[in-house]
């Protein structure tokens, strides 16, 4: 029969049957750490397709191969591509000292008195230790102390030192929601492993922790997580915990009104600051820093902080008083993502669109054009067009900015600003940044406690171990890939890529 159709008509034509494929479950991973234009840093993110990748993570930037990267293994086959955006850390154990910075401005509004403000000169998260106060004292009041208070998960051995060990046992440790680390005891650690000193066994035990330490206090082993706070879990398990040490078992929690000493939040200065002090606020300033400001305004209102906590909060010691006019902050915006990419942000108010009284419009621009536009937004908290609620909605709200409220319902006048203060965070990279740290589950850690377990490069037989390479996935071998397109083999070539290793069930192959 004719398969050349000549005219419109319905034709039937029989084949022989045949079995129809099942198309196998895919059985490797592939992971990439490097940097990105925007995006969330040190999060593991699974695209689909460069078009997904892109709306996360942005375009191509000089800094990074990463964008090349990820448009290679989609255009060559590849389905499924775990993505870590990675900055420098200052502790790679802990994810939020990034030193990447998001862009950020003050929506404002002049004329009328202006409150007392004690403008901080950090961003959060903020370092402090246990027992660190403020001392805030507004309008002439007395001053208020607000302490910050945050304890270690710890266990205590409760057998006394020497312990008696055998060579090849071990000892699991969890710490934080990290994954279990088994420790183990060989005779060349110890002068007589018979007879091990508590010195001993913290020694040992401080070379394999990953977020914790070792300490031996009055002759008795203890073990602590680096966290400080309600955060902190500690969990010493199996048979040689109980049994040799008397360690007690079940998972130890921390305790502390912040989740975390060396990681404290804005909203949580907020809440201790605010519950404790009366008619004091604490919101971000225009650059995304600490501010304290008092409820009244005009030259009778007055703030001082004082206390060894201002110090690790960047706030100064002086008397502030307000004034009698000026500009005040009204709204602060914030950028979604860290990067410098957010410097090419503005944001305009105009007008309201409906008319309606104490309501005005928000336009997001983007390199001098318009991308979004919030019409008839309300300072009212009440009010279903709220401004906080309706931008920082997750389905509906902007994908460029935050915004929180700063001045209770204030208007701000008609105005364009420009967001700044954004980096990338990019001075002092290096391989640390990209490989990552067990504890604090970054860089390519990250990607492989996500996407799932599968082998480490060189962990396989006649595969040796190779450095990563920045900004891409892990460089392969010699061959040279087979690429469809020629001009991508070219760039990819140029860039030093040549296999663009998939690490998992399947044996390696060239893209």
């Amino acid at each position: 029969m004719s398969r050349e159709l000549l005219s419109s008509k319905i034709v039937v034509e029989e084949e022989e049957p045949r079995v129809r494929g099942i198309p196998s479950a895919p059985t490797s991973v592939a992971g990439a750490v490097g940097l990105a234009e925007r995006g969330p840093i040190g999060q593991a993110v699974l695209c689909t397709s460069f078009e997904e990748y892109q709306s996360t993570f942005g375009g191509f930037t000089p800094d990074s191969d990463l964008a090349l990267a990820a448009m290679g293994f989609f255009e060559n086959g590849g389905t499924h591509l775990w993505a870590v955006r990675t900055a420098h850390y200052e502790d790679a154990s802990n994810p939020e000292s990034h030193t990447a910075t998001p862009a950020a401005a003050a929506l404002t509004t002049g004329g009328g008195p202006t409150p007392a403000v004690v403008r901080g000169t950090l961003r959060p998260p903020f370092t402090l230790a246990d027992g660190q106060r403020l001392e805030v004292s507004a309008n002439g009041a007395e001053a208020v102390d607000v302490v910050f208070s945050g304890t270690a998960a710890s266990v205590s051995a409760g057998r006394p030192s020497p312990y008696t060990l055998t060579a090849g046992q071990s000892l699991r440790v969890r710490v934080d929601d990290g994954r279990d680390v088994f420790i183990p005891f060989s005779e060349e650690d110890f002068g007589d492993i018979t007879q091990a000193t508590a010195q001993e066994v913290a020694a040992v035990l401080n070379a394999g922790l990953v977020g914790g330490r070792a300490t031996v206090e009055a002759g008795v082993l203890r073990i602590a997580s680096d966290t400080q706070g309600a955060s902190s879990r500690l969990e010493v398990g199996d048979a040689v915990a109980n049994t040799v040490f008397g360690f007690a078992g079940g998972p130890q929690v921390g305790s502390g009104n912040v989740q975390s000493l060396r990681a404290v939040e804005l909203a949580e200065v907020r809440a201790l600051v605010e519950a404790a002090v009366a008619g004091v606020r604490v919101a971000p300033s225009s650059l995304g820093a600490l501010q304290l400001l008092t409820q009244s305004t005009g030259p009778g209102a007055s703030l001082r902080v004082q206390g060894d906590a201002g110090f690790g909060l960047g706030l100064d010691a002086l008397l502030h008083t307000g004034d009698a006019s000026g500009a005040t902050d009204v709204l602060h915006l914030e950028a979604r993502d860290a990067g410098a990419y957010a410097n090419r942000l503005e944001v305009e108010v105009r007008p309201q669109t409906n008319g309606a009284p104490d309501t005005f419009d928000v336009l997001v621009l983007e390199d001098g054009a318009y991308r979004e536009s919030f019409p008839n937004l309300s300072s009212a908290q009440g009010d279903a067009r709220y401004v906080e609620r309706v931008l920082n909605d997750e389905r509906t709200g902007s994908t460029y900015v935050r915004a929180f409220m700063v001045q209770p319902d204030a208007i701000p006048d008609v105005q364009t600003v420009a967001l700044s203060g954004g980096a990338d965070g990019l001075v002092g990279l290096d391989d640390t940044d990209f490989i990552g740290s067990e504890a604090g589950r970054s860089g390519l850690l990250r990607a492989r406690r996500r996407a799932g377990p599968h082998g480490a490069p060189g962990a396989r037989p006649g595969d040796a171990r190779r450095p990563q390479r920045h900004g891409a996935l892990l460089r392969g071998g010699a061959r040279r890939p087979r690429l469809r397109r020629p001009r991508l083999t070219r760039g990819l070539q140029r860039h030093g890529h040549r296999v663009l290793r998939l690490a998992g069930g399947r044996p390696r192959r060239a893209l």
